[in-house]
């Protein structure tokens, strides 16, 4: 076993998370790292909880201080981990005037090769005199731990709960830590596209993934009839960014990062494809900065699968012999990379993603451009699912015939050019569900 592993052991007091981190520095011959909140409080330091929140905050970064300290050497066992002075803010009403020390004890959890959380409730409650006098107050506090856990995205591993006595709870623990080294290459992260919507268009190497992986990153468009396909006992985590959500830091979310920096497989799995507005190779680029290996899967794009569900072909020998993928969002910027007066001109199909939000202004900048406003336009909703909708007009009339949409609903994507009247003709899938209606 590798003499520079970082390893903690946090849970509420009175789950044994002492006993364990002991007996885990003893049979690692690793240095152990004590709980700087029961020696405060052994030597008659006021709980948090009884100062004000900036005397609570002041006393807190100076706790954490000393954890730094001691976590600068090579290998280690903690008793507790950084995230529990974070934990330790929100329980105790100091959140807001500890943000420095919540920051750097958040950044600070990634840094861990594990962290091993005991479950609350499986061993009998004891009261040491120092802390967990309240035994409801600590089933709380656990609760926060866990969910700033799950947040961080922290190298988190779940002790089990049939895990009672202090042997099986090594036992689990070297083993994770064995299986970990033996895993070639250590954590590996899979970028999958999901495809559109459709379950049936996931491709084989995608299906195979969710069967295997042990952790599954989604976007939030992904469909749950895919994330039906995850292997059961699979982490799920949510990690997709929506418009109207707020901006973010994070080119490849840290719950991605900090589970493949632990050594597990991890697929990142995106709507669609995930190097077309995707951000796919934004992700990847910050693989390939923490040294972490990858693999891209391509999925069925939007514009492929929506418009073919919808009956649209993207060419036609007679209609278009070129299309043309682009961004709603760049449409509207006032520093576009794209030409869209070039664009805007001649008879390619031109797929707008990201474009219903702002659709009026979208198709009045096409119009703007040089193209017609009796063009043919089609916005297709939640493409390729059983709520697909299409609503079918030209570049002057698309908007007013398109209902709102709720910021947080299903995707649109915006065709526009002469293939949209091939709709009338082609609308197999539509036809296909009104025969099977009963």
């Amino acid at each position: 076993m590798r003499s520079d592993l970082r390893i903690a052991v946090t849970g509420s007091a009175g789950v044994g998370k002492t006993t364990l981190a002991r007996a885990l520095s003893e049979r690692l011959g690793l240095a152990l790292v004590p709980e700087e909140m029961r020696a405060y409080r052994s030597r008659g330091g006021e709980a948090l909880r009884a100062l004000p929140s900036e005397a609570g905050a002041r006393t807190l970064a100076a706790l954490y201080a000393v954890r730094r300290d001691r976590e600068r050497r090579e290998g280690f066992v903690a008793d507790n981990c950084a995230l529990d002075f974070a934990a330790y803010a929100v329980h105790h009403g100091c959140a807001a005037a500890a943000s420095a020390t919540r920051a750097e004890a958040e950044a600070d959890a990634l840094r861990y090769d594990a962290i091993f959380v005991l479950p609350w409730g499986v061993i009998p409650y004891e009261r040491d005199g120092v802390r967990g006098d309240d035994h409801e107050a600590e089933e709380r506090y656990q609760l926060v731990l866990e969910a700033l856990l799950a947040r961080s995205g922290a190298p988190t591993v779940h002790v089990p709960r049939e895990a009672i006595d202090l042997g099986a709870r090594v036992d689990f623990c070297l083993e994770t830590l064995r299986a970990r080294r033996a895993r070639p290459g250590g954590g590996f992260v899979s970028l999958v596209g999901a495809g559109p919507g459709d379950p049936a268009l996931l491709t084989l190497r995608a299906a195979e993934l969710l069967a295997q992986a042990e952790v599954v990153a989604h976007d939030a468009l992904v469909a749950p009839a895919i994330l039906a396909r995850v292997r059961p006992g699979a982490e799920l985590i949510a990690v997709g960014h929506r418009v109207g959500d707020g901006s973010r830091s994070h080119r490849l979310h840290p719950a991605v990062l900090g589970r493949a920096k632990a050594g597990r497989h991890v697929v990142r799995l995106k709507q669609g494809d995930p190097f077309l507005f995707g951000r796919g190779a934004e992700e990847a680029e910050e693989l390939i900065a923490a040294g972490v290996p990858f693999e891209v899967v391509p999925g069925v794009t939007a514009a492929l699968g929506a418009c073919a569900y919808a009956g649209i072909p993207l060419t036609h020998r007679e209609h278009a012999s070129n299309v043309v993928f682009a961004s709603g969002h760049d449409l509207l910027k006032p520093t576009s990379r794209t030409d869209w007066t070039r664009l805007a001109v001649g008879a390619s199909t031109l797929v707008l993603y990201m474009a219903s939000r702002s659709l009026a202004e979208s198709l009045a900048r096409i119009v703007a451009s040089g193209r017609s406003a009796e063009t043919p336009a089609a916005a297709i909703v939640a493409g390729t699912t059983l709520a697909q909708r299409v609503v079918v007009g030209t570049l002057g009339d698309l908007a007013e015939k398109m209902p709102p949409l709720a910021p947080s609903g299903p995707p649109a994507l915006v065709v526009v050019g002469e293939v949209v009247r091939m709709r009338e003709q082609i609308d197999w899938w539509a036809k296909s569900r009104m025969a099977s209606d009963p």
